[in-house]
């Protein structure tokens, strides 16, 4: 069972998850077509403190951006703030795949050779960067300096990277770089996690082990260039995965994306395995991508079903609340761009 500690955390989520915009509200702002609607709905929302502060600096979706970003940071500690002992560390962990993927993004950014302004549209929201540390990085005009500002800023997740550097600078291969970011987070944290006992930290690490299996999936899927073999691509693949290194064999070693398919349909992923025969062929994974999205998110609402899994209602919460920002970010800036409706609504994810 739950414990008290998790009770009183769980009572306070489901405050700040009533809260949360509906599918209703994020159409209706598609549908009015108007930047200023986006932010008179915020401004009667608990984004209110942070867009007025963005609306005496910033306008449009300018503004909208700094508001929800600094936001989702404000939540984020607010929620880490309400735990202690081992669901504070076990929150941290699981919050900070956030922190992840928004540094990605901000090497992927460096990568291409995007100035700061050209690249601020890609950039995504951090768990605990704020948008001021968040520009200072995207300003760094080599990799070299992005690298040192980002172990500067938090060195467990990023120094990972400083050790990468001279191999990304030989080869120009940004995988390099990710590839050390995903050990210092998933692989890293799994080791960690291996220490603890409860209930929570075992539903954390299946968590983090199909995060693990996503990102090898997507290798494997991936078109592979001449002269690497389905060995050189294994011999990639992160470790601690829930998917046996023997199935990872026979997927790499299918020979063509309909058969890797028939061997994913035997595994946890079976309902993922036409998803990856399409992304192998289009190339496009922004749709695979909103599938395991939506299978995460199952995955955390069947959990908070579950009475032994205390920390279930935050963690489920603390995804909803990225997905939330993430949406508001896609109509404002789809709406500034003039972008129409049906390609904006093939960007958002509805959970």
């Amino acid at each position: 069972m739950a414990s008290s500690a998790a009770a009183f955390v769980n009572a306070r989520v489901r405050g700040m998850k009533s809260s949360l915009l509906g599918r209703n509200d994020l159409e209706a702002l598609l549908d009015s077509g108007r930047l200023d609607q986006i932010g008179e709905t915020l401004l009667k929302s608990p984004y209110d403190v942070e867009l007025a502060e963005a609306l005496s600096r910033y306008q449009g979706a300018e503004a909208i951006e700094d508001a929800v970003s600094r936001n989702l940071v404000n939540t984020f500690g607010r929620l880490k703030a309400m735990c202690r002992q081992e669901m504070a560390a076990l929150a941290e962990i699981f919050i900070g795949r956030w922190d992840l993927i928004a540094v990605k993004a901000l090497l992927r950014n460096r990568h291409h050779g995007l100035d700061a302004e050209t690249g601020a549209s890609s950039l995504v929201p951090s768990a605990s960067m704020s948008q001021a540390v968040q520009k200072e990085l995207a300003a760094q005009d080599t990799m070299e300096a992005l690298v040192r500002g980002l172990a500067a800023w938090n060195s467990a997740l990023c120094r990972g990277l400083v050790e990468a550097l001279p191999a990304y600078q030989e080869t120009k291969n940004l995988r390099t770089l990710e590839d050390a970011l995903d050990r210092s987070y998933f692989v890293s944290n799994l080791v960690r996690l291996g220490s603890y006992r409860s209930d929570d930290a075992k539903f954390i690490q299946e968590i983090l082990r199909a995060e693990i299996d996503r990102i090898n999936l997507r290798r494997l899927f991936e078109p592979r260039p001449a002269g690497v073999s389905a060995e050189d691509v294994v011999r990639e693949l992160l470790p601690r995965g829930a998917i046996s290194e023997q199935v990872l064999r026979e997927i790499a070693a299918a020979g063509t994306p309909e058969r890797a398919a028939e061997v994913v349909a035997r595994t946890p992923y079976g309902d993922m395995a036409g998803a990856l025969a399409n992304f192998a062929q289009t190339g496009r994974f922004s749709s695979l991508e909103r599938q395991f999205e939506l299978k995460f998110i199952e995955r955390l609402r069947r959990a908070v079903q579950r009475q032994n899994i205390g920390l279930a209602s935050l963690l489920r919460y603390a995804w909803l609340k990225y997905n939330e920002v993430t949406n508001l970010r896609i109509i404002a800036h789809g709406l500034a761009a003039h972008l129409p409706k049906a390609r904006l609504e093939q960007e958002l994810l509805y959970v």
